[in-house]
């Protein structure tokens, strides 16, 4: 998806700003989820949620501006799955919001 900020009206040097600040975005996103998956402690989880919200708001942000609907309509199934994730901590749900994730990268 992110491949498909060249194809926007974005002046060449502000698509690789963009392109960064998606990619760490969802980099961080990952490690987070990936904290808050390990940790058994509420006040830790809480902060991981914290930084993945935050993310999130980057993740949306930057596609609005950047990318095509393409990319839009991965980005509801990431939220859809991050809000079955959160609710429940369900393996199945986490896995799927990795694979959402992987694709949002791609």
């Amino acid at each position: 998806m992110v491949d498909k900020i060249g194809d926007s009206s974005i002046p060449p040097q502000n698509q690789e700003i963009y392109k960064k600040d998606f990619d760490r975005a969802v980099n961080l996103f990952q490690q987070s989820l990936a904290g808050y998956q390990q940790s058994t402690e509420p006040h830790q989880k809480d902060k991981f949620k914290d930084v993945m919200d935050k993310c999130l708001v980057v993740i949306h942000e930057t596609i609005k501006e950047a990318l095509k609907q393409e990319a839009q309509k991965q980005l509801k199934k990431v939220d859809q799955d991050y809000q079955k994730y959160i609710a429940n901590n369900n393996p199945a749900t986490l896995q799927k919001l990795n694979n959402d994730l992987d694709t949002l990268k791609s």
